[in-house]
Parts: structure tokens; C-alpha cells; sequence
């Protein structure tokens, strides 16, 4: 089975509008492929003048912004707090593919976006805090349809390290360390998308760096250091003198407009920090155009 499709978009950091495919069996066959294996691969969503805009504007945030976390820096919410990357989600490209992961529903944002850069990541899930994730029940529920989108704005290989890996059908399964992982072969501008119960990997933890980050734990309060931010520097280092490139990232979580994916968003907002910032005029009238209400971000902030 051919676990991917194609679309072409044109350059420029804003996107130009294009149609959802009316070719009968496409749509089905996405959905279908996600129910059955957990992800999908859409190839050649952007164009590399696109890529390469996406990863200056990310790299430009996070060069000031952002949260120094897994030895790289993190930022929640991004669409919240980068304009550029918000008119991005946003954008008729991005928006219509999701389309064809919902319909016949709507689509529902449900405010988790992040932003990162060359942070590592072992084996998990993304539904460790959902009230049904405790007895199990999440994952013997086909209606449950809550995904991401990820962009990866740099090629990598099947058997990358930079690689994101997955265990094809985990999602309807849980933590299943015995079903085999697969690295997903993309090149800067395919899109995957993921079930949030799949159980994935990015970059993996070196030896190295599971050193650092113990020295640093050990060493950092004696020193009164910021643990997260001497890590991430350390192999900030190790990166430059290897000749290493960023590995940038920006996910966005969905779902159709049902009780699911509105539980799950509920659960996020509850879960995570409150951010200040808002979404353009521009953003909120494109998000109004394809009948987006604008997500649930996450607690309020106090003033």
C-alpha cells in the first residue's frame, strides 16, 4: 500500500489557495489509511522556496524565543505568539488537506501548535494525560479521530536519526514495544499526519547526550545554572563543530468537529500554561472563511 499522496502548492510564505481533490476514492483512502495504519505521508505539500522561508521565520523566533527543553528549544502555542507561522496553518493549502481528513465534519483546531528545534524525543504517545488513557479505552475507539500535522523542513531518511519513527497501528493498541517501529523516509516539504495515539519517536537521545543532561542535572543547581538552557548550549556546541543542520519542526493538533476531538482539546487547555498573544484580523477572517472557530488555547494567563 501506498501510504502517501501528492499536491503542490506555490512558494511564498503565504500560501495560495488550493481545492481540496474531488477524485473519487481520495479522500476515503486517507481516512482509511489513518484508521488502519495510524499515519499518512502527503508529499510535496511545499514548495523549497516555502520550506526555506518557514524554517528562517522558525529559527529567527527561536534564536529569542521559545523554551529551552530536550536539549533544543520548544515553543507552545506558536501560532499564538508567530504571526508567520499562524498564516501558515492557516493558509488554504494546509487547511484543505485537513479537510479531507475530517469530511464530512468540520474542522476543529484544538490549539496545541508547536514550534521546535533540534529537540530529541523518545518513544511515547500523545494521549498520556486523557482521562480514558488510564483503563485503556482510547485506544479500542475507532471514533476517536484527533491528529497532528507535521511539517519537518529538512530531508530525512528512513534510517535517520533525525527521523520521526512510528509503530504503524499502535494507536489502536497503546504501548506496544513489540510491534515493529518504522522510520518515515520525507523530504522538506511532505507533510505527516499522525493519529495523537500513535506511538512515535523523533530524534533519539545519544548516548552523549543522556550524558550531558545527567551532568548537567548533577552540576546545574550547585551552579545555579538553568539546567534545560546549559544542555541545549552544550549541544548546540556539539552541533556546530559536527557541521550538523537544525532540525526544525512545527506541528499543529486536529480533528473533526465531534465530541472527541472537543474532549481532547478541553483536556489540553486544563493541561497546559496560558499564553499571552492573539491571532490576527487576517488569520480570524481565514479561519472564519472555511468555518474554523478560533482554537482553545491553554489556561489564561493572570495579569
Amino acid at each position: 500500500m501506498v501510504n502517501s499522496t501528492g499536491v503542490n502548492s506555490a512558494g511564498g510564505l503565504q500560501v495560495p489557495a488550493s481545492r481540496p481533490s474531488n477524485v473519487p476514492g481520495t479522500i476515503n483512502q486517507l481516512q482509511k489509511d489513518l484508521n488502519s495504519d495510524g499515519y499518512i505521508i502527503i508529499k510535496d505539500v511545499l514548495t523549497p522556496e516555502h520550506v526555506e522561508s518557514l524554517r528562517r521565520v522558525a529559527k529567527h523566533y527561536l534564536r529569542s524565543g521559545g523554551t529551552y527543553l530536550y536539549g533544543g528549544k520548544f515553543q507552545l502555542h506558536a501560532m499564538y505568539v508567530a504571526e508567520e507561522v499562524a498564516k501558515f496553518l492557516t493558509s488554504d493549502t494546509v487547511l484543505n488537506r485537513l479537510k479531507e481528513i475530517t469530511r464530512p465534519l468540520d474542522v476543529v483546531l484544538t490549539g496545541e501548535c508547536d514550534l521546535m528545534i533540534n529537540t530529541t524525543s523518545s518513544w511515547h504517545h500523545d494521549v498520556p494525560h486523557h482521562r480514558r488513557c488510564t483503563d485503556g479505552s482510547i485506544f479500542s475507539d475507532e471514533s476517536f479521530r484527533v491528529y497532528k500535522i507535521a511539517f519537518y523542513l529538512q530531508d530525512q531518511g528512513e534510517n535517520s536519526d533525525a527521523t520521526l519513527k512510528v509503530r504503524p497501528r499502535s494507536h489502536l493498541k497503546g504501548l506496544v514495544q513489540s510491534l515493529p517501529p518504522k522510520g518515515l523516509a520525507i523530504r522538506a516539504g511532505d507533510a505527516i499526519i499522525f493519529d495523537v495515539r500513535i506511538e512515535h519517536a523523533g530524534q533519539m537521545p545519544t548516548l552523549v547526550d543522556r550524558s550531558l543532561r545527567k551532568f548537567f542535572e548533577r552540576v546545574g543547581p550547585l551552579l545555579r545554572l538553568d539546567v534545560q538552557k546549559a544542555f541545549t548550549s552544550a549541544r548546540s556546541i556539539i552541533r556546530r563543530l559536527s557541521r550538523t543542520p537544525d532540525r526544525v519542526a512545527v506541528f499543529m493538533t486536529f480533528g473533526p468537529s465531534d465530541a472527541e476531538t472537543y474532549s481532547y482539546a478541553e483536556e489540553g487547555r486544563h493541561r497546559h500554561p496560558g499564553v499571552r498573544g492573539a491571532l490576527s484580523a487576517d488569520v480570524l477572517r481565514q479561519l472564519a472563511a472555511n468555518n474554523i472557530v478560533p482554537p482553545i488555547i491553554g489556561m489564561p494567563l493572570s495579569h
